[in-house]
């Protein structure tokens, strides 16, 4: 399944955090906002319902809890998002193999109209 810019980045944050802890990790809401790029635009407003989409595709649970009156979210990995980090990596594969293709077709369909070319003449 393909994921959006911010659910990305978000994710990257939750699994670098949370993959150190066995899976676990008590990170506040200010935390990961800190850890999330500047060049992609993310807002406050824009966390919980990018963790509530995550949390429903399966990459992990989470809770919102207080700690010394701050909330920090409680996010425990789920199987699929133990696996995040060898999807993001098969993903790179897939559009490495699907440029190499155009490359090739492209030269293919170069060197036929050589061909074609040469024959004509």
């Amino acid at each position: 399944m393909a994921l959006s810019k911010k659910e990305k980045n978000l994710m990257n944050v939750i699994y670098e955090i949370a993959s150190k802890n066995t899976g676990q990790c008590l990170i506040a809401p200010l935390k990961i906002l800190s850890a999330i790029p500047y060049k992609v635009k993310f807002s406050e407003s824009d966390l919980q319902p990018i963790l509530d989409a995550l949390s429903y595709d399966g990459y992990f649970e989470y809770e919102l809890t207080s700690k010394k009156g701050e909330p920090v979210y409680l996010i425990t990995l789920k199987e699929k998002g133990n696996a995040y980090e060898r999807e993001k990596k098969h993903n790179r594969k897939k559009i490495y193999a699907r440029i190499i293709m155009t490359i090739i077709c492209a030269l293919l369909s170069w060197a036929v109209k050589m061909i074609i070319d040469a024959i004509i003449k």
